[in-house]
């Protein structure tokens, strides 16, 4: 009985061996568990920044590279470039000063940000589609100033640019539509002032016109919190 059994073992275990080898059988991978920016890949993400009076607009890129896990999170750096300028706003000043008005700021700066790991281990857990971070950045802000319109009946031109430094931080939140897109929002506190040092007055020539910018218009100031949202593609 005992032999027969062995005999009966002999003939299976190629059976089973073979089906083991089948190159064709699946292999079901581990799937990601949370959408936590590992080391060596990247977020892209393109901004907007908005209130409902449309008196400013910011639009923006930015995006983070994974470096380095760090306990229960991932240290990231990366970029961004912000595009600003006045719009409502603007609009009534121009009116105001019987001509058009505007201001334009850019701010490059870089990023450095701390991806955290969320506990979303369980099976459904909608946490397995989020990604929050952390982020401090600085830069340079250049912005920019100008009118054209008639004063006291004389065509005038005026420009004015400035520089200064922008610093701030923020936290921010991803979710992952996709495998790959995800939408977000970032809110951040920021510093950033740029100075008119150089203003440029243009008069026509033959006239008693001496246009000259107010008090007021001494700087750019970009300062105070925001809320940004983007739309991003992880790389």
């Amino acid at each position: 009985m005992t032999k027969l059994l062995f005999v009966s073992l002999a003939l299976c275990a190629p059976a089973v061996l073979a089906q083991s080898a089948d190159p064709t059988t699946e292999v079901e991978l581990a799937a990601e568990t949370t959408k936590l920016l590992k080391p060596l890949r990247a977020d892209a993400r393109v901004t907007v920044d908005a209130d409902i009076l449309l008196a400013y607009v910011s639009l923006g890129l930015a995006g983070d590279f994974g470096l380095v896990k760090l306990g229960p999170g991932t240290l990231a750096a990366g970029a961004g470039l912000d595009f600003g300028f006045c719009g409502s706003v603007c609009l009534v000043i121009g009116g105001l000063l019987g001509g058009s008005y505007g201001i334009r700021n850019f701010f490059p700066h870089a990023r450095l940000s701390y991806h955290l790991e969320l506990p979303a281990k369980g099976a459904n857990n909608t946490l397995q589609k989020v990604n929050v971070y952390g982020v401090v950045f600085g830069g340079v802000v250049v912005s920019s100033m100008g009118f054209v319109g008639r004063f006291q009946g004389v065509e005038v031109s005026a420009t004015s640019t400035g520089v200064g430094p922008g610093v701030g931080l923020g936290a921010g939140a991803s979710y992952f539509f996709t495998e790959r897109v995800f939408v977000g929002a970032e809110a951040s506190a920021r510093f950033a002032v740029a100075r008119f040092a150089d203003v440029v007055t243009v008069v026509p020539p033959m006239s008693n016109v001496d246009f000259r910018w107010s008090d007021q218009y001494t700087q750019s100031d970009l300062s105070g919190v925001s809320l940004r949202f983007y739309v991003g593609f992880r790389i």
